[in-house]
């Protein structure tokens, strides 16, 4: 008989949707003395759905306006600050999900970027492991030079084969959906690649990644959509090779 091998499952975040007033005001009377708004309640259900998750993420998309305000010149950082301790309620050290400068900024220079990046550090030393950087367009070459790092982890959301040679400049590590595993494998030609990390994959789909690195260095990625709780349970559950 086969054997079911579990391969690890790694979020790279969640998208969201509006609670019911109900929800809301449940989770504000629990929470009841301690501060918090609808960007809280969202870290924080987001983060609890990941029970099963080997690498949780927290965050999304919908951190966006929270981070464009964090990473202006002086900014307060109480909110944020608010944030990560919410979360390390719900979890510790896990990452955290967000959208890059440049699509909080309209072209940043080089001084928004440092800002973003100062941000960032100020997360990291709040307890935060490391950030997951949301891309919805190709990268930009100065983002990638000033922010990029061990902690740093980008992630493309309409990868194009121009955006994942940007990455695999600056990174090891890559997410990718199946459709795109034999563009991976021709890059890998040029670039080095130490893990594949495979969109909602199956295990046909993990099993081709097995091809190209070495069982260790596989992973399952997801980013939630929004109104599917069953969402990482259903992937932790599917996430698997046969042996």
């Amino acid at each position: 008989m086969a054997k079911r091998l579990a391969i690890p499952v790694r979020s790279l975040g969640s998208e969201v949707d509006t609670p019911s007033v109900t929800d809301l005001s449940e989770w504000a009377k629990a929470r009841a003395g301690q501060s918090g708004d609808l960007v809280t309640y969202h870290l924080m259900k987001t983060l609890e759905a990941q029970k099963g998750v080997h690498t949780p993420a927290a965050g999304g998309w919908f951190y966006h306006e929270r981070a464009r305000t964090a990473s202006l010149p002086d900014a307060p950082a109480d909110d944020v600050m608010d944030d990560i301790q919410a979360v390390q309620s719900v979890r510790k050290n896990c990452w955290w999900s967000l959208p890059s400068a440049a699509s909080q900024f309209v072209d940043p220079d080089e001084d928004q970027i440092l800002f973003f990046r100062q941000f960032l550090r100020m997360m990291r030393d709040a307890g935060v492991f490391g950030h997951v950087i949301l891309l919805k367009e190709d990268p930009k070459p100065l983002e990638l030079e000033l922010v990029s790092g061990r902690r740093i982890f980008w992630h493309l959301l309409n990868p194009t084969e121009r955006a994942l040679e940007k990455v695999l400049e600056v990174q090891r590590d890559i997410a990718i959906a199946p459709a795109d595993l034999p563009l991976l494998s021709d890059l890998m030609g040029s670039y080095t690649v130490r893990k594949i990390i495979v969109m909602e994959g199956g295990e046909a789909d993990l099993r081709a990644a097995k091809e190209l690195v070495d069982l260790d260095n596989i992973m399952t990625g997801g980013y939630a959509p929004a109104k599917k709780p069953s969402y990482w349970d259903e992937l932790v559950e599917g996430s698997f090779i046969l042996r």
